[in-house]
């Protein structure tokens, strides 16, 4: 038998803390909302760097993160479905986009790429802000339906209202998402994303298909940036559109993945775990109008220290991919 990786030790005490300490700190309020909005970001983080791995630069990913929030909350505010169908749904319209940007943006590489992404963040963000019979314009949406109540027998779970409940929902999110990323780096599939980033002529001479193989990671980072998005608006309730379709919302998951590590299995969750708590629970107090040059800063660091990000000083780190 062979010996079990360093670093898949360190990856299941990294999950048995995040799954316990909420059960030992139970009063810790604070730390069940900074932490369960981690997990959200960080699940962001996952979904844009599945795009990375061909190579591709996003500086528009709110744009499917708004997509999926409006969506979600329109089902909410005009049908009154429940969140556990309208979130699924909701994300949908964050493909149906990504299948235009796709199609639209398919000839761009490089900086032209995510210059056309930041642009097309503003068609979705325009069309919610102007179009008030149906979004209500800047007002945005209030009052939407809270996650629902979970209760088998003498166990209840408020999801809606219980901010541990939702940490540990967001948790379990941020998991799947990560198996998914994991899968997605190791697998053959992977592999042909790693070419295409590498060098397109040499993967078009192997009969890659790199349009259409990077259309398919983009598909599935816009479904998860979508779910995202929805699961943000049904836990706060509403939903505007300078809100969710913010360019910090571009932004952070774009830095979270290059500090903890692109080309790393853990390496986008490990940006969101140091650096948004790090903000948020002591930065914001210390600077409330400048917490946020925390991410500019992070960027030049990492771009001329340490560009492989901080998973790469892992002892036995996940292979890079």
């Amino acid at each position: 038998m062979g010996k079990i990786p360093t670093s898949s030790f360190a990856a299941a005490a990294g999950v048995l803390v995040l799954a316990v300490w909420p059960l030992i700190f139970r009063d810790a309020v604070q730390f069940h909302q900074v932490l369960g909005i981690t997990c959200l970001y960080a699940t962001m983080a996952l979904a844009w760097n599945i795009y990375a791995l061909s190579g591709a630069i996003s500086l528009g990913h709110a744009a499917f993160f708004g997509l999926g929030a409006y969506a979600s909350a329109l089902l909410s505010h005009h049908y009154h479905w429940s969140p556990l169908l309208t979130m699924p749904l909701g994300a949908l319209a964050s493909v149906v986009f990504a299948v235009i940007w796709s199609l639209g943006f398919r000839r761009l590489r490089g900086v032209y790429l995510g210059l056309a992404s930041l642009a097309a963040l503003e068609i979705p963000k325009t069309i919610a802000d102007n179009w008030d019979r149906l979004t209500y314009g800047s007002m945005g949406i209030v009052g939407l339906d809270r996650l629902p109540t979970l209760s088998l027998g003498w166990l209840r779970v408020d999801f809606g209202m219980d901010l541990m409940a939702q940490y540990y929902l967001l948790l379990g999110v941020m998991l799947l998402a990560l198996l998914l990323h994991w899968h997605c780096i190791r697998s053959r599939w992977g592999w042909t994303l790693r070419v295409i980033r590498e060098n397109e002529i040499a993967a078009a001479a192997l009969g890659i298909a790199s349009n259409r193989e990077r259309a398919k990671a983009l598909l599935l980072s816009a479904y998860l940036a979508g779910l995202t998005g929805a699961l943000y608006a049904q836990i706060m309730g509403l939903v505007e559109p300078a809100l969710v379709f913010n360019l910090h919302l571009s932004v952070l998951p774009l830095v979270f993945s290059i500090f903890g590590g692109s080309t790393m299995v853990f390496g986008p969750v490990l940006g969101a775990f140091i650096l948004y708590p790090l903000e948020q629970l002591f930065l914001m107090p210390l600077f409330p109008m400048g917490h946020s040059a925390l991410y500019g800063l992070v960027i030049i660091l990492t771009v001329f220290f340490f560009p492989k990000g901080i998973a790469a000083w892992l002892p036995s780190p996940p292979k890079s991919v």
